[in-house]
């Protein structure tokens, strides 16, 4: 996305995208992929002693749910029109 997308951006939509990236850190994926490895190899740290990205998944901010007005604006996204949000994406 180049910069003058972002400015382009309504503000709501931006807001939305700090809400999401809050709840779903870049590279929680990864981290959490290696805490189930560390943890299948004998390591005892919870995964948010290692990841702190893993805290805000597991923690959230009382709710996992995205905004519903976010959704529709991602839905209408080129080639967003199939994607449904889950607890894992």
């Amino acid at each position: 996305m180049s910069v003058s997308d972002i400015l382009d951006m309504p503000y709501e939509e931006f807001l939305g995208w700090f809400k999401f990236f809050k709840l779903r850190p870049v590279g929680w994926q990864e981290d959490n992929r290696t805490a189930l490895l560390l943890s299948a190899q004998g390591v005892k740290k919870k995964p948010t002693e290692i990841f702190p990205s893993l805290a805000a998944l597991y923690k959230g901010s009382g709710s996992k749910s995205i905004d519903p007005n976010f959704i529709k604006m991602l839905q209408k996204a080129k080639g967003g029109d199939n994607w449904t949000p889950t607890i894992e994406d």
